[in-house]
């Protein structure tokens, strides 16, 4: 049985696209694959080949691509599983506004909050 608002999963994630989407999400954010390889203390190589899925991933480095790049685990490994078409596209908005979110404060983004429930009840009373 699906659960209302969670796409439905494959067991399977496709590593290759989950170290494309590492290397997006880093070149994104202007950080070098020599910046990655000194924080982890391992080889540009090792980096690149994470990242093209020539070796395999472990924890340590997806942790630490999560924090770098400011997005959870689950963002990083969605981008490898196959998704229910329909609700991909919601998926992906979500993660979206979570990775934005994430660069502000906790007091800023409570007033966001707020803006978003005035902005609703405006339309729900229109």
């Amino acid at each position: 049985m699906k659960k209302k608002g969670y796409p439905k999963m494959n067991n399977e994630i496709d590593y290759a696209k989950v170290g494309l989407k590492m290397k997006e999400l880093r070149v994104s954010q202007g950080i070098t694959q020599d910046k990655v390889a000194t924080d982890l203390g391992t080889t540009v190589a090792f980096v690149s080949n994470v990242e093209n899925n020539r070796t395999k991933l472990n924890l340590r480095v997806l942790t630490y691509y999560s924090n770098l790049c400011h997005v959870s685990v689950d963002t990083l490994l969605d981008a490898g599983r196959t998704h229910d078409e329909e609700s991909w596209p919601d998926t992906i908005v979500d993660q979206e506004i979570m990775r934005a979110l994430s660069f502000y404060t906790q007091d800023e983004k409570q007033k966001i909050l707020r803006m978003l429930e005035i902005g609703k009840d405006i339309e729900r009373k229109q």
